[in-house]
């Protein structure tokens, strides 16, 4: 009968050394890269392979591989600290170029140092018609960074107004025979397969493409009469021959009115406030952004429900109360700017809103005004005191007296109606 063993667990390491993995293959693995790298026929592409400090100096040479291939070799010099020198260069790609590169660093010991992932295709989506055709160097975004999620390039558009997305096939190929899905969102707004066409909901008789420039590889969204819920993120993707490619985004964007002309306007409190002496002159501050001419534009500023300048069709009409107190700098308007001065104010202060209309958009911004009194007037201009009846004084003089704190009586003395009197 077999009897019960002990086993000695400081021995396993040695017994079975391949199950207890080493600090040394612990960090062969964490200093292992893999990346994914997609390109386009013709462009230069850059492959890395990041040798540490600890690495370089170890390393006497590295190889590149594509599959089983061996297809560069560099030698390295013991210690001279060649960090990121095994970079791999390939110029012109093709579509055969695509496959699988390992990068190998021998020393001592054979260690795979990058496993990265080329995808060539045939063409790639451009928003810039002169963008294409050109070649690009592409490589892998470094672990810090990310991929822009939402793109900032388009264009700025009013509601009611016609605009066009922008994408273009580079190099210039034919799309006529490709399937093309314009998307908004996950919501697919337009597609062309087979020469037929397909509208989305909401977007009917709204959407086309410039289908005679197909045969040029633009394949540009027309979208009109803009609606305030087609601000936002379109992405225009194409299939063909079983690849599918999609552009980085186009999005169109709102014209605003904000209190500063600033670039970053999420900063600005809303609403904004502006303080101001009585008597004085005093500016309402209103910027278009981005800047654009507003001559053409109704321009209304308001104090509560109250509408204390009109500006439309090169016309001024002063709100009651405000006749020759108000004006715009009417030689700004060119530059976006409806800022509102207001003069010789007194108790103007509160809120105030301007509100720019141009066809079927409005834009509108909020600002609070903070009337300050001089500071001689605040220390020096309390007005008059109250005259008080004796009984009022007396009165007074009890309640201080009650919360003033109490002395602790000294032996033989007493305190009545304010004087001291001495025991006999």
């Amino acid at each position: 009968m077999a009897g019960n063993k002990t086993v000695d667990t400081e021995k396993l390491g040695t017994v079975f050394p391949e199950s207890t993995p080493s600090v040394s293959s612990r960090l062969k693995a964490f200093r292992r890269q893999f990346h994914t790298v997609r390109a386009t026929a013709g462009d230069t592409v850059h492959l890395p392979c990041r040798l540490s400090p600890e690495t370089s100096t170890a390393a006497r040479e590295v190889r590149w591989f594509k599959g089983t291939d061996c297809i560069e070799v560099f030698q390295v010099t013991v210690g001279s600290g060649c960090e990121g020198s095994g970079k791999l260069t390939l110029r012109d790609v093709k579509v055969t170029d695509s496959g699988q590169y390992r990068c190998e660093m021998l020393g001592e010991k054979k260690e795979e140092m990058s496993v990265i992932h080329l995808h060539v295709s045939e063409f790639k989506l451009v928003s810039r018609s002169e963008d294409v055709g050109k070649p690009s160097h592409v490589e892998p975004l470094k672990p810090t960074s990310k991929q822009q999620s939402s793109p900032d390039f388009g264009p700025h558009v009013f509601c009611g107004h016609d605009v066009t997305l922008p994408c273009y096939l580079s190099p210039e190929t034919s799309a006529v025979a490709m399937e093309i899905r314009w998307f908004k969102g996950t919501d697919c707004i337009y597609l062309y397969l087979n020469g037929q066409v397909t509208e989305g909901r909401g977007y009917e008789g709204r959407v086309s493409m410039f289908t005679d420039e197909l045969q040029r590889g633009n394949m540009s969204l027309s979208l009109r009469d803009v609606q305030r819920s087609d601000y936002g993120e379109y992405r225009c993707e194409v299939t063909h021959g079983g690849h599918r490619v999609k552009n980085d985004g186009v999005r169109i964007k709102e014209f605003k009115l904000f209190s500063l002309p600033e670039n970053n306007h999420s900063l600005i409190p809303q609403p904004f406030a502006v303080h101001a002496g009585t008597g004085n002159d005093v500016l309402l501050p209103g910027f278009l952004s981005p800047k654009t001419c507003a001559v053409a534009m109704e321009i209304r500023w308001f104090k509560g429900t109250d509408c204390l300048y009109l500006y439309q069709n090169g016309q001024v009409t002063e709100g009651r109360g405000y006749e020759g107190r108000v004006s715009m700098l009417t030689d700004e308007l060119e530059n976006g700017n409806v800022s509102l001065k207001l003069t010789d104010y007194h108790s103007d202060g509160g809120e105030y809103r301007c509100e720019v209309t141009y066809g079927k958009h409005k834009m509108e911004n909020n600002i609070h005004l903070h009337i300050e009194a001089p500071a001689c007037f605040r220390r020096f201009n309390k007005g008059p005191k109250p005259v008080k009846t004796p009984k009022e004084r007396k009165r007074r003089a009890s309640d201080s007296s009650d919360h003033r704190p109490k002395e602790p009586e000294k032996p033989g003395r007493r305190w009545s109606n304010d004087m001291p009197l001495l025991d006999m």
